[in-house]
């Protein structure tokens, strides 16, 4: 009986680890494929620079517009996401491949992403 309740105590645990991991829904890839900043100047860079990655569920990069993947990061400081842009971090190469981004673009396309403003 003992060995039955241990199993179920398991496996209940296994189906909350399994829930807590929110997959976006064809709205939130929709969203991110099509959006875009709407400053023509930041959106041709978040073109050609961020959506490569982050507008591709399963890229390893959060996905933009997608609040459960931002919002770890998020509750880290936005300030500590664009040192990551900036810098790299993990698999996001330095200045997220647009060496033309200033300081301010870096942080008006995270936000963007992140849903947060811009």
């Amino acid at each position: 009986m003992r060995a039955l309740l241990g199993v179920v105590i398991v496996l209940a645990g296994l189906s909350a680890c399994s829930a807590a991991k929110q997959e976006p829904a064809t709205a939130d890839l929709q969203w991110a494929e099509t959006s875009r900043p709407v400053d023509a100047r930041l959106a041709e860079r978040y073109e050609r620079s961020c959506a490569v990655c982050h507008a591709r569920n399963g890229s390893g990069a959060p996905l933009a517009g997608f609040a459960p993947h931002w919002k770890p990061r998020l509750d880290k400081g936005i300030n500590q996401l664009v040192q990551h842009a900036s810098d790299g971090f993990n698999a996001m190469p330095a200045m997220g491949q647009c060496n033309d981004c200033s300081a301010g673009d870096l942080r008006a396309l995270t936000l963007f992403m992140a849903r947060s403003g811009t």
